[in-house]
């Protein structure tokens, strides 16, 4: 790391950064797995980028497997150490540290702040183009921004501020998690309480939102008079009307997004390290994960179990996964459902039911990234079919129906 690179790290942090403890545990760290000087350095390098923030905390797992000779030691015993000892003490400052160490299966120390808030608020500005998942995740206050002038009422009876935030929990209280339609959208706006003391113009934006939200589409974004308010970007809406669908750009968009997915998840060898290479103790760690919502480690534990052809046996005998999928059956469809899922002998189709359910009702993804990540994972294991389609009227990617008969669910379409 240079040293004009420190005029842009905060005073704080480079008071951590230049201590002689991380100089004392990079000597230890080479002791303690027998590290070369080029495999040192390589790692004091990747320390650099993550204080410049050039990548994130949960980055660097993937990222050391790029050091010489990786494969001869243990890559996550390593993240781990350098989560506790180098990055844990910057957490205030570079923000993920504790889902790294928790991703990687130690538990989160004690925090430690820094004398005084060293980041400053990114604020939402008076106009912008953006998805609402974007804002959410770039902008501080967007959460906070009013929808509307009148207060609403929470879940709990309680009257609350009309922002982005609660907006958004009502509208999940009112339909429940996971991606939600046009139709299910309209019953919304319809005929929740809430939306019905909005003005004309506050139930259009609130519409916005919603669709934003749901299909990850973007908006046009504006304040006025303390009110955030939510308009068609009319550019996007002129492409998509002026350009036909084209199949062969969108397969190797797809090709290229699903190397990017590839690219999100852990090495195997983390999760196999952290099961003490046991595949039956994979099911423990994606269940932790799926609590915590650690959607690159939860992906890449179903990425294992498929791999190593313990998936199906997972959902079919252990009974935290089959009694969640029964839940998640039982509401969507009905509760006689609940006992067709246990003698259900067609694998594929109960992959679909699961994956769904992992990916939209426990991750919250939407239906893009869901069904994305339904294609690459179902397509681990060759010749079982796929769970999803492209739609060639839209050029978006679907999940395959289902039908309920007689109390069971079937293919709507059989390949």
């Amino acid at each position: 790391m240079q040293i004009e690179d420190f005029k842009n790290i905060p005073e704080e942090v480079r008071e951590v950064i230049l201590a002689e403890d991380i100089s004392d545990f990079n000597t230890l760290l080479a002791d303690t797995f027998d590290l070369n000087r080029d495999q040192l350095d390589f790692i004091i390098d990747l320390q650099g980028d993550l204080f410049l923030q050039r990548i994130g905390p949960l980055d660097l797992p993937t990222k050391l497997q790029d050091m010489d000779r990786a494969k001869h030691h243990d890559l996550r015993a390593i993240s781990l150490e350098i989560a506790y000892n180098v990055l844990w003490p910057l957490q205030d400052y570079l923000k993920t540290v504790d889902r790294l160490i928790l991703r990687l299966g130690g538990k989160v120390p004690r925090p430690k702040h820094f004398r005084k808030s060293i980041v400053q608020k990114k604020l939402f500005p008076d106009h912008e183009v953006s998805t609402v998942k974007r804002a959410l995740s770039v902008y501080d206050d967007f959460g906070d921004l009013r929808l509307s002038a009148k207060k609403i009422i929470n879940k709990s009876g309680r009257r609350v501020g009309p922002t982005v935030n609660n907006w958004i929990k009502d509208y999940i209280h009112f339909l429940g998690a996971g991606y939600h339609n046009s139709l299910q959208r309209s019953k919304y706006l319809a005929k929740a309480k809430n939306v019905k003391i909005l003005t004309e113009t506050e139930r259009e934006s609130l519409r916005f939102v919603l669709t934003s939200y749901d299909d990850n589409i973007e908006i046009d974004f504006y304040k006025s008079a303390g009110i955030l308010e939510a308009t068609e970007y009319k550019a996007s809406a002129k492409q998509s009307e002026s350009k036909p669908v084209n199949i062969d750009n969108i397969v190797n968009r797809f090709k290229q997004d699903i190397v990017n997915i590839s690219k999100e998840l852990l090495p195997n060898d983390f999760i196999l390290s952290e099961a003490d290479n046991e595949i039956y103790k994979i099911r423990n760690i994606l269940w932790k994960a799926l609590g915590l919502q650690d959607k690159p480690k939860v992906l890449t534990c179903i990425k294992v179990l498929l791999e190593k052809k313990s998936f199906d046996i997972m959902i079919k005998e252990d009974n935290r996964f089959h009694n969640i999928l029964k839940r998640f059956v039982g509401i969507r469809y009905n509760r006689a459902t609940e006992n067709w899922l246990d003698n259900n002998q067609d694998k594929l189709l109960t992959r679909r039911l699961f994956l769904e359910m992992i990916l939209v009702d426990k991750l919250k993804l939407n239906e893009t990234d869901a069904t994305l990540r339904a294609l690459y994972l179902t397509s681990l294991v060759p010749g079982s079919g796929q769970i999803v389609f492209l739609d060639s009227v839209d050029g978006r990617l679907k999940w395959r129906d289902l039908e309920l008969t007689n109390n069971q669910l079937v293919w709507l379409h059989p390949v």
